[in-house]
């Protein structure tokens, strides 16, 4: 597969030939294919908020909060970026929070996020997406479920801000009531107008995204909050994880509550969101938070997650918090982009799983490709990379009965073994980085992987390479999807 059809053109090797890529256009593409289009789409939409903010804030006075809200919005506009992966079918805190990183990312339309959703449902999960227009607002959520020891387990993952109706959304500010147990009761408590601070209330443009999307009927008249509180009633061993970035958090934070609220089991719904700003106030926090089973991650220096409470003074944050960190190799990017909550998540239940993974790959007996280990070209200051990579590259291959991936270097030995094994072929991959500029400060580089087939006998039968960067990956996902485009 061509990574970037425009300016590489990859040539397969045969009957020993030498292995070469050719060159033929600018190097630095950016690893998603529609990032031109959407640099284009950002001056247009930057555009529609700055006269929103002027109709709708500077006319009413409202100036702090236009200003913050504007800057919140358009820095949530993230591409989502995913490597191909396996995911292991047991089940631990650790391995649900990286699934709802997961569906984080797949939620969202771009060729990278179908990648994500082929990838769960290779892994046995059952994939649908919804996209609802619904009155203003632009309703875009993920679900998915699979079996695990006889019981069901559902994902529902909301996007996070992609769109001009989700920009608006974001912009309202606004405080209402919140509170009732049935879909009347909800909007008459929204509608009360008097607003008291002993009472629960929360943005009016996040409450509005749940009702539109959860609690109106949708195109197949069918109201899925409704829905999913019937299953889970109905089918009291099973349990749905509510997941989202930004925006998405947010939603399914308030989501959450309404549920609890219509009498579902508290048991039954896990809630983890990455970067969600504040969705109420302080009278929202104390009466739900306890009744929540949340997991509420935020990444050091992730600036947005604050904007909306200091947009409005009324909100304040759960307590609940768990901070992660950026890397040094990446601390250069934008600390609220999902891709480093999804690197974050990669590397943690790698710290915990690893050398589980790796015993699961000494332990097969048989195999048709035998992997060996990989040769890297990589600066000293990224070297901390490869042990990452190797993990995410056995969970790979270790769901894929036909492949070994072993530690050993490409040598007359790897080929007996390989034999041993009833290996057809022998594979191996080379991987170099160079820095897009020679620069200490800069941490951008551009990545090339390189794949070699080589018959059980040692003659090489296929060759090709695929070149990538880490404009918007992390360095670890960049490797990782150069290796899941051969």
């Amino acid at each position: 597969m061509i990574l970037f059809e425009s300016t590489w053109r990859v040539v397969r090797v045969v009957e020993g030939a030498r292995l070469e890529s050719v060159y033929t256009g600018p190097r630095i593409e950016g690893s998603n294919p529609s990032l031109s289009a959407i640099k284009v789409s950002y001056r247009i939409l930057l555009s529609k908020i700055l006269f929103f903010v002027y109709k709708e804030f500077f006319m009413k006075k409202i100036i702090k909060s236009g200003i913050i809200l504007v800057l919140y919005c358009f820095m949530c506009m993230q591409i989502n970026i995913v490597t191909a992966q396996s995911i292991s079918n047991e089940i631990s805190n650790e391995k649900f929070k990286y699934l709802a990183a997961w569906t984080s990312l797949a939620v969202y339309n771009d060729k990278i996020s179908v990648l994500a959703r082929d990838v769960l449902e290779e892994n046995g999960w059952q994939i649908n997406v919804q996209n609802e227009k619904i009155v203003n607002s632009d309703v875009k959520y993920l679900l998915a479920n699979k079996h695990f020891d006889n019981n069901n387990v559902l994902f529902l993952s909301i996007s996070g801000t992609s769109s001009w109706e989700d920009v608006k959304t974001d912009l309202s500010v606004e405080a209402v009531n919140f509170g009732g147990k049935n879909i009347n009761e909800f909007i008459t408590t929204m509608k009360n107008e008097q607003l008291l601070k002993d009472n629960p209330l929360v943005h009016k443009g996040f409450l509005k995204y749940v009702q539109d999307g959860f609690f109106t009927p949708n195109t197949n008249n069918e109201i899925l909050g409704i829905k999913i509180k019937e299953h889970l009633k109905n089918n009291p061993q099973d349990k749905i994880y509510i997941t989202g970035h930004s925006l998405g958090g947010a939603v399914a934070e308030l989501l959450t509550a309404r549920l609890l609220d219509m009498g579902v089991n508290k048991d039954q719904i896990v809630t983890i969101t990455f970067g969600a700003p504040a969705v109420g106030n302080k009278a929202f926090v104390e009466q739900y938070e306890p009744k929540m089973n949340l997991t509420r991650i935020t990444m050091k220096g992730d600036v947005v997650k604050n904007l909306a409470q200091i947009a409005n003074e009324r909100f304040v944050q759960f307590k609940n918090n768990e901070e992660w960190s950026i890397t040094q190799n990446d601390n250069d990017k934008f600390a609220h982009n999902m891709l480093l909550y999804f690197d974050r998540a990669m590397r943690n239940y790698y710290d915990i799983y690893g050398n589980e993974l790796k015993n699961q790959m000494q332990n097969k007996t048989q195999c048709e490709y035998y992997v060996v280990a990989p040769k890297y070209n990589f600066p000293k200051e990224i070297q901390s990379e490869i042990n990452y990579i190797n993990l995410a590259l056995t969970d790979k291959m270790l769901k894929k009965k036909q492949v070994c991936f072993m530690e050993d270097s490409l040598n007359v030995d790897a080929f007996s073994r390989a034999k041993a094994l009833g290996a057809k072929y022998v594979i191996f991959y080379e991987y170099s980085a160079d820095k897009l500029k020679d620069t200490t400060s800069n941490k951008r580089y551009y990545i090339n992987a390189a794949k070699y087939v080589y018959d059980i006998n040692g003659n090489l039968i296929q060759g090709e390479s695929i070149n990538t960067d880490t404009n918007q990956m992390t360095i670890l996902q960049a490797v990782l999807y150069a290796n899941s485009q051969f």
